[in-house]
């Protein structure tokens, strides 16, 4: 959008209306009016904070006072090819505080033109977030330190595993572990998908991690863990938020698989044969109820069947656009990987098992 008028007709403007001066003064974005050549006419108080320099000290300098050197040539020329051609530049730009300091800023330059349609101004308007970009970083580290906490896939002789993570943005809600037991040939395991998205969800669903590790015991139920871990959630979760969750057991020195639902109500069994089941059982959320009735169901498993444990960003998909074929488990997790972020409405994640032994042989 070009802006055209006299060459001065900015600065009379802004100098002789006591209302839009005060709104160029006023506005929390930094405002700098520049000649054709980026010598500075005019400043509002918000461009003084952000660059650290008084208006005296602006008024008649180069932008290139605030220059970080941090970009090239090449980054200029197109910028002010974008600016020449069709009157506007938006981006991200590095500046250097009067203290030396660099900061990130969110720039929008603006061509005004005269009369004769001849640009004679720039008009900038600044944005400091570098304290937003910090924070990215933290969380984009954080989704990283996310992502090194769960476990790593497994292929032995009785089992195969493999994983697939998924959140929405650099953090996700979803969490997911599992661990062998050689010795008794045990599995166990759980998914949880905690309500909501990012750095509050992915702090919760590190505390259900914790009291998971504490709590999954050979000895105990998985009743009796759904209904310990419940109890001690409840004060790390919001009045709106908690929790889903499914637990599993796989004993294959016996060929059962054991399971308890809290929220998280079905996953996909996909027999020998290629045949699908998708094994439906209810149970409520973690996080609601101060006494809630999980039930744990067993039944047999056999070799060559394939779980997939889910939670709802995968498993509405994957129910209808993936049919199974038996013994594909990469094929399957692949699929799930390839699906765009732009189709997932949620955080998605999945645990995938492939059972190549039962019993003692």
């Amino acid at each position: 959008m070009d802006h055209r008028g006299n060459n001065d007709d900015l600065h009379k403007l802004l100098t002789s209306s006591n209302v839009v001066y005060s709104v160029f003064q006023g506005m929390k974005e930094g405002l700098v009016i520049t000649d054709i050549n980026a010598n500075i006419l005019n400043v509002n108080q918000a461009y003084c904070t952000i660059t650290g320099y008084s208006v005296q000290e602006l008024i008649g300098k180069n932008l290139n006072i605030i220059k970080s050197n941090l970009h090239d040539q090449a980054f200029y020329r197109e910028l002010w090819k974008r600016i020449t051609s069709e009157g506007r530049w938006e981006g991200e730009i590095w500046n250097r505080h009067k203290s030396g300091r660099l900061f990130l800023q969110k720039l929008s330059i603006i061509a005004v033109r005269d009369k004769q349609d001849t640009i004679n101004q720039y008009v900038g308007v600044v944005s400091d977030i570098s304290e937003e970009e910090k924070l990215r970083k933290d969380i984009v580290r954080t989704g990283m330190l996310q992502r090194t906490l769960l476990p790593s896939p497994m292929n032995i002789k009785m089992l195969e595993i493999e994983t697939v993570f998924r959140p929405l943005n650099y953090l996700g809600g979803d969490f997911f572990d599992y661990y062998w037991d050689p010795e008794k040939r045990i599995l166990s395991g759980y998914i949880i998908d905690i309500m909501g998205h990012g750095v509050t969800a992915s702090f919760q669903n590190s505390v259900l991690r914790v009291l998971f590790r504490q709590n999954f015991d050979h000895n105990r139920t998985l009743v009796e863990v759904l209904k310990t871990i419940n109890q001690e959630s409840m004060s790390y979760f919001l009045e709106d938020t908690f929790a889903a969750a499914l637990c599993f057991r796989i004993n294959l020195e016996d060929g059962l698989l054991t399971y308890a639902c809290a929220g998280i109500n079905k996953f996909i069994k996909c027999q020998s044969n290629g045949k699908l089941k998708v094994i439906k059982q209810p149970g409520p959320y973690l996080g609601i109820l101060s006494d809630p009735v999980f039930d744990e169901i067993t039944e047999e498993i056999k070799m060559g069947e394939l779980l997939f444990f889910m939670t709802d960003g995968f498993m509405d998909i994957f129910e209808m656009n993936n049919p199974l074929y038996a013994n594909d488990l990469k094929g399957y997790m692949n699929k799930l990987r390839r699906i765009s972020i732009s189709d997932l409405k949620d955080d998605a994640s999945a645990i995938g098992v492939l059972v190549k032994q039962v019993g003692g042989g």
